[in-house]
């Protein structure tokens, strides 16, 4: 089984990594490769995709941009092969991020907005907050609902209808109610860090992985 992790120079990879190696021992795939790739015909071959990213949005369009893989995420995503967007990974996912004014992927129709200061919470939100499960998924297999995840993030996803729309599979409370979790057949993203999530994230990853060897 190969597992591809997206290196376009913006996302913190090698935790990525570790944490997938280790839900592919809980999920019993021993044999697999995780490997950090930027390499296209491996996105493009490997049984289970996951897309990172770290920083500030702009910065990381612009090396998705530069790596000149904007064109392969959005072909993976299209093949309807397993695909996961992880954190600014997923951001990127929608059609515009008010974060240095960033024009997305477009594969998911919506804005990626700043937390309202007048909220009265700090921003970035750091630490760990609740995901409420709002529409079934192969990633919430053994999941409880209302598990907490790790959060690291200034601005949130946005999607067009909101938490109501039919993309949205979680929702967090914030200072607003947002969608932390989406998906639509073959691909998902999640704002949260599975990776720095402990038992509830490998259990995540894991379930991802064995969907991946369903398709």
């Amino acid at each position: 089984m190969k597992i591809a992790i997206i290196d376009y120079n913006s996302g913190n990879v090698r935790s990525v990594q570790r944490a997938l190696q280790r839900a592919a021992q809980l999920a019993g795939f021993e044999d697999a490769a995780v490997d950090i790739t930027s390499d296209a015909n491996y996105i493009r071959e490997a049984a289970a995709v996951v897309f990172p990213g770290q920083g500030a949005a702009g910065q990381c369009m612009g090396n998705l941009l530069s790596t000149h893989l904007d064109n392969v995420v959005k072909e993976r995503v299209a093949s309807g092969r397993p695909f996961l967007g992880v954190c600014v990974g997923f951001q990127l996912m929608f059609t515009h991020m008010e974060e240095n004014d960033t024009a997305g992927l477009n594969v998911l129709p919506g804005e990626v907005r700043r937390f309202p200061e007048a909220s009265g919470l700090k921003i970035p939100q750091i630490g760990w907050n609740q995901v409420q499960q709002v529409r079934p998924s192969p990633l919430w297999e053994n999941v409880p609902d209302g598990s907490y995840f790790y959060f690291v993030h200034s601005y949130y996803c946005d999607p067009n209808g909101g938490v109501n729309s039919p993309y949205t599979m979680a929702i967090t409370d914030y200072g607003v109610n947002f969608c932390s979790a989406a998906g639509q057949d073959n691909w998902f993203g999640v704002q949260f860090h599975p990776e720095k999530s402990g038992p509830v994230g490998l259990q995540l990853y894991s379930n991802f992985l064995r969907y991946a060897t369903q398709c």
